[in-house]
């Protein structure tokens, strides 16, 4: 893939809105998703994830504003008239995949290959090449009733890739899957990724998006609050979060430890005094420390806990921690706003 290639928008929102009876749905949106990236798209329940995407699926028409999308090499605005042919290179998985029981993952793809227009003669092979993608070829002929929620959701994702489209549009895929399977959707997706698709993925899952997403677009009460990598969102925000792990931490010393963590952390971290408490993650065991993002900073708190005598094993800035704050910290603008 060329460097023109990468650049090339695909799908583009402009000013896209819904809005049902006084309840603006979407509000608004401007959104450009490039060729070759893998684009997540985060917010709370009801921000406008599922009804956005269904609006580029035309399921719903907008109340003003446009959905363009790539097709023989120009950009062109989705409408009644052309969506058939508009839409055929694009894959749609939007809410949970609800298929017939007595039918065989064989007949479910073929249906949608067909529906699509993928050509007959490679019809057959096209269907057992996406099965073993997801190494689900043993159960290629058993009917999907017999299937765990997680093979079904695999199904799923590969109905929307079958006819092989260029843009792939996934709405909220590893909802409910135990943490194998989401991997597993996470190795396909980027697996994607490296054969040139565009993916167009919602989610509240904000750790799976950290670890896949090229952009991110965080939606509250259906306005677009971010769309930028991590990294511009980090700056943007002038926020970072250290996650540190000390050793063995017991119930009896952990609040001591938490004070003299404040103590000796809390005046460096650049910010606020309201902000800079030194947190205690009971669920990972981990002391998060949220900071103005300058490296100069991270290294003089890492210093200074060392001089201090503090028994450090881990010391890390993770992506999915800071999503998570800067997911909080925009969802919360729009609520205040609102209010």
């Amino acid at each position: 893939m060329n460097e023109k290639d990468k650049k090339e928008v695909l799908i583009q929102f402009k000013g896209l809105t819904k809005k049902f009876g006084s309840l603006y749905a979407v509000s608004n949106v401007d959104l450009e998703i490039k060729r070759g990236e893998i684009v997540g798209f985060l917010g709370p329940n009801g921000a406008g994830k599922t009804t956005t995407m269904k609006m580029m699926a035309h399921l719903l028409r907008p109340t003003k504003g446009e959905i363009w999308i790539r097709n023989n090499g120009e950009l062109v605005k989705l409408t009644s008239r052309n969506k058939s042919y508009l839409l055929d290179n694009v894959g749609f998985l939007i809410e949970n995949p609800a298929f017939y029981g007595d039918m065989t993952a064989r007949q479910i793809l073929s249906y949608f290959a067909r529906l699509k227009g993928y050509p007959w003669k490679s019809l057959t092979a096209r269907v057992e090449e996406v099965v073993g993608m997801f190494g689900l070829s043993e159960w290629i002929d058993k009917k999907l009733k017999i299937y765990s929620k997680g093979m079904r959701q695999k199904i799923g994702i590969l109905s929307a890739i079958i006819h092989d489209p260029d843009i792939i549009v996934l709405d909220e895929p590893q909802t409910g899957l135990d943490p194998k399977a989401r991997k597993e959707v996470r190795d396909f997706l980027l697996k994607l990724k490296q054969m040139g698709k565009t993916v167009f993925l919602s989610s509240h899952l904000l750790y799976e998006i950290s670890k896949i997403a090229d952009r991110i677009a965080i939606i509250s009460h259906g306005k677009l609050m971010a769309y930028d990598n991590l990294e511009n969102l980090e700056l943007s925000t002038g926020r970072s979060m250290l996650n540190i792990e000390l050793l063995t931490i017991s119930e009896e010393i952990l609040d001591d430890t938490l004070q003299k963590l404040n103590g000796v952390v809390s005046p460096l971290t650049g910010l606020e005094t309201q902000l800079s408490e030194v947190k205690y993650n009971q669920d990972s065991e981990i002391f998060e420390v949220l900071f103005d993002g300058d490296p100069k900073t991270q290294h003089k708190i890492f210093r200074t806990l060392f001089e201090n005598n503090f028994n450090i094993i881990s010391f890390s800035v993770p992506k999915a921690t800071l999503l998570e704050y800067l997911f909080i910290n925009y969802t919360d603008e729009v609520r205040e706003e609102n209010e």
